[in-house]
C-alpha cells in the first residue's frame, strides 16, 4: 500500500503533466459554474492546492458566498484524470505569492507579482479520486484486450479514492471506466440477440403448425371419405 508521502508525490506528478484544471463553484441560485484555470500557476502540497487569479473575478465572489468548489484535471493524451474536493478561499498572503510566483506569469499578469489585483486560490483538499493509465495507443489497445479477454478492470489503469485529511486510499466500489461500460453493454447486446433469434424460431415454428393444421384437416376428411365408401360397399354385397 502507498504511504502518504507516496500519493502525495503521485498526485502532484499527475497534476503538474495537465495543462488546464477546471474548477467548479457555486454561484447564484445554486448554479455550479465551471471556468478553467492554468496548472502553471498550481502548487499542491499534499494537502492545498493555489492558483494565481484576479481578485476581481466572478469566480472570487462565488468562493466568498460559498466555499465548496470541485477540481477537475482531465488529459486524454496521458489518459490521466483528476476529481479534486474540497474549499477554497481568497488569500493576499504575500509571503506565499513570492514563493509561488515565476516569471511565467507575467504572461497572465503584466504588472507582476506587487499586483494588487493578484490574489491566491486556495484550495483545503477533502478527497481526491484519480484514475491513471496507458498513455500511448498503443499501450491503451493492447490494455483494452486484455481487459476485454480477462475480465479483469485492473489493467485497464489505477483508480483510487485519496482522503486527504487521513492520508488513506482506497478502490472505489464502482469503476466508471469507460473499457469496462464498455463490456457492460456487450453481453446484453449478445443476450438481446440471443432472445431475437430464440423468439424468430418460435414464431417460424408457430407458423409452421399453423400451414400444417389445414393438410392435417384433408387427411381426416379423406381417410373419413373412404370409411364411407368401405361401409357402402360391403352394405350393397350384403
Amino acid at each position: 500500500m502507498a504511504t502518504r508521502k507516496q500519493d502525495t508525490e503521485r498526485l502532484a506528478r499527475l497534476m503538474k503533466k495537465i495543462d488546464i484544471a477546471m474548477l467548479t463553484t457555486v454561484g447564484k441560485g445554486g448554479i455550479l459554474a465551471s471556468r478553467p484555470l492554468s496548472t502553471q500557476s498550481a502548487t499542491y502540497d499534499g494537502e492545498r492546492v493555489w492558483f494565481f487569479t484576479e481578485a476581481d473575478s466572478p469566480k472570487v465572489a462565488e468562493i466568498r458566498r460559498n466555499a465548496k468548489v470541485n477540481l477537475a484535471y482531465a488529459s486524454k493524451d496521458a489518459n490521466t484524470y483528476l476529481s479534486v474536493a474540497g474549499d477554497a478561499r481568497i488569500s493576499r498572503d504575500r509571503a506565499r505569492i513570492e514563493e509561488f510566483w515565476n516569471d511565467a506569469m507575467k504572461a497572465f499578469f503584466p504588472k507582476g507579482k506587487d499586483d494588487p489585483n493578484l490574489v491566491l486560490i486556495e484550495v483545503q483538499a477533502r478527497t481526491i479520486e484519480y484514475w491513471d493509465g496507458p498513455g500511448s495507443w498503443i499501450g491503451k489497445a493492447i490494455t483494452f484486450a486484455v481487459a476485454r479477454v480477462t475480465g479483469n478492470d485492473d489493467v485497464m489503469g489505477e483508480n483510487r479514492i485519496v482522503d486527504v485529511r487521513t492520508g488513506r486510499s482506497r478502490k472505489p466500489a464502482g469503476s466508471d471506466h469507460p473499457g469496462k461500460a464498455a463490456r457492460k453493454r456487450s453481453p446484453a447486446k449478445n443476450a438481446t440477440g440471443k432472445a431475437t433469434k430464440k423468439a424468430a424460431k418460435n414464431t417460424r415454428k408457430s407458423s409452421t403448425r399453423k400451414k400444417a393444421a389445414p393438410a392435417g384437416k384433408k387427411a381426416t376428411k379423406k381417410t373419413a371419405t373412404r370409411k364411407r365408401a368401405v361401409k357402402k360397399t360391403a352394405a350393397r354385397k350384403a
